[in-house]
């Protein structure tokens, strides 16, 4: 393709006695470089200062050996071909090379190179500047292109192994979408590292990958299903039954998340590290939003400092989150974050305990300083603490809430202001209510034994909300137990027509009294609880 002819245009510019270069000398460069046939494409053109109102004239340098060239010269001169920027610097994006130019399927297949002008309506142009073309790879994994609108798709196991082993399908510019629920047992080294982090999105579309198993005995590394998170995105992805052990920055979904999202996720398994920053989703988030997500892992982490349920050390957003399993660590230590230097809130501790060595663990977070911004957040009151008799005061506990507080759909909502609508969804069963994200497979209550033992039973405070009385399992069978907050002195068991079926006296200063309830006929019973200060309490119980 050549520059408009220099003699028109020299007779041009005499008409209006001003003087323009037949073609100014420009530089191109594009992101990516070379194109990509099936990426999207972003050129820009180095040159004088042409103003601010700038089009680019393009075409197709080299399809199977020839030039094709699908538009006129005036008909660039419309808003799909003008250039942004200014002062000599301008760009045009490109979404979709084939569309873009009208390419066949078999025209696309041979481009090779890309030529660009760029022009004003006035005359104004550069000399012509070229781009090399490289095929975008097809008909890998299980199909797909990798780009926004057609992205790669991951539909079995082998799938997933070859994914984690092509770094070059980790950048920023490539989509990846799971198709199925896939075990991950085969994977030998995390997606994402230091040296070559993930940067892509990755599309878990309500699946889950289960079975991950990684070790790792590197210092300095990152482990997880992705090693390092820079900049890219992981959403509404599922990763079960995982067993993640390493040194630091370990999680069972990111080990290091330094810049990016991580949304609408769940975990649940085990994570093992022996130094700074264990958690039960990502070991570290440096500058990500973790977002609507959960985890019900148990996290353990004796050595050294930062360890969480939900990430271990965070200095970016966590944000309408939950945990519950057991988190064990030697100092900032919490049931959703060990150490807090960024913002957590709206998100909720439901941990089964929470152990730290040393001062700085508490159920919700493991520091409660300036440094830590954590607002609107909430822990079970019940969280037992491994550690010793008493709490510290230098952890962060959030406000307290008892099980009947959290297992009711209409005050949870109402403290945490979730999305019920279009994110979560409420689980209401006979012996377990709790939240799950909408739309994501295989998720299963992983609330804490303790936890739904009293939720089953029946639950009751005094106006004073210092005793609380519960009563379980209800329905019951073979036997049924008292806890208070108090100690107890006795409870008895009458059947609906005023006969007692069974009677049980505390130990002194016992806090729980179990009633054996064999030989009973099934139907419905009073439960009639004193405790030593006097107060009686009365319950309706089902018998199996």
């Amino acid at each position: 393709m050549l520059s408009k002819n220099l003699a028109m245009t020299l007779l041009a510019l005499s008409a209006t006695a001003v003087t323009y270069a037949a073609g100014y000398d420009a530089t191109l460069s594009s992101q990516p470089s070379p194109a990509v046939s099936t990426k999207a494409l972003e050129v820009t053109i180095q040159t004088r200062d042409m103003g601010s109102e700038v089009y680019c004239y393009t075409w197709c340098a080299n399809v199977n050996g020839t030039e094709v060239a699908p538009f006129t010269w005036d008909g660039a001169n419309t808003e799909k071909f003008r250039m942004t920027g200014s002062g000599g610097t301008y760009t045009l994006s490109i979404p979709d090379i084939q569309a873009f130019y009208g390419l066949t399927d078999a025209q696309l297949a041979g481009l090779t190179k890309l030529g660009f002008i760029a022009k004003t309506k006035n005359g104004e142009q550069t000399n012509d500047v070229f781009l090399q073309v490289e095929q975008g790879r097809r008909d890998v994994y299980g199909g797909g292109e990798g780009t926004l609108s057609n992205p790669y798709i991951l539909s079995t196991e082998e799938h997933l192994v070859e994914f984690a082993s092509e770094s070059r399908d980790w950048a920023a510019d490539v989509y990846v979408r799971l198709d199925a629920d896939l075990d991950g047992s085969l994977l030998a080294a995390p997606i994402g590292s230091t040296s070559t982090p993930y940067q892509g999105h990755f599309d878990g579309a309500g699946h889950t990958i289960s079975n991950v198993s990684l070790k790792s005995n590197t210092l300095g590394g990152a482990t997880g299903l992705f090693g390092v998170l820079r900049g890219g995105e992981i959403t509404s992805l599922g990763v079960t039954d995982a067993a993640v052990e390493g040194v630091n920055h370990v999680g069972i979904l990111v080990g290091k998340a330094e810049s990016g999202k991580i949304e609408r996720c769940f975990a649940t398994g085990a994570v093992t590290g022996n130094s700074i920053c264990v958690g039960g989703l990502a070991g570290e988030n440096i500058g990500a939003i973790i977002s609507d997500c959960y985890a019900g892992v148990n996290v353990s982490n004796s050595d050294d400092y930062a360890t969480g349920g939900i990430v271990g050390k965070n200095s970016g957003t966590v944000r309408n989150v939950y945990a519950t399993g057991e988190i064990a660590g030697l100092d900032y230590v919490g049931g959703i974050v060990g150490a807090n230097y960024g913002t957590v809130s709206n998100s909720v501790a439901i941990n089964a305990k929470v152990s730290g060595n040393y001062d700085y663990a508490a159920r919700f977070g493991g520091n409660d300083n300036a440094r830590n911004i954590s607002s609107h957040n909430h822990s079970w009151d019940l969280i037992a603490n491994g550690s010793s008799a008493d709490w510290t005061a230098h952890g962060d506990h959030a406000e307290l809430h008892s099980v009947g507080a959290l297992a009711d759909f209409s005050t949870f909502k109402s403290m945490t202001n979730w999305d019920f609508d279009n994110v979560w969804e409420w689980v209401d069963t006979t012996n377990a209510r709790y939240p799950v994200l909408r739309g994501l497979e295989n998720q299963s209550c992983v609330h804490p034994t303790a936890f739904t033992t009293i939720l089953t039973s029946v639950e009751e405070m005094i106006a004073s909300e210092r005793i609380r009385v519960s009563v379980g399992p209800n329905p019951f069978d073979g036997y049924i137990t008292v806890s208070a907050s108090e100690g107890l002195a006795s409870a008895e068991l009458y059947s609906m027509g005023g006969s007692r079926a069974a009677y049980a006296e505390a130990a002194a200063n016992d806090s729980a009294i179990t009633l054996t309830a064999d030989g009973l006929t099934a139907g419905v019973y009073v439960l009639r609880v004193s405790t030593v200060s006097g107060q009686v309490y009365s319950f309706k119980v089902s018998k199996k």
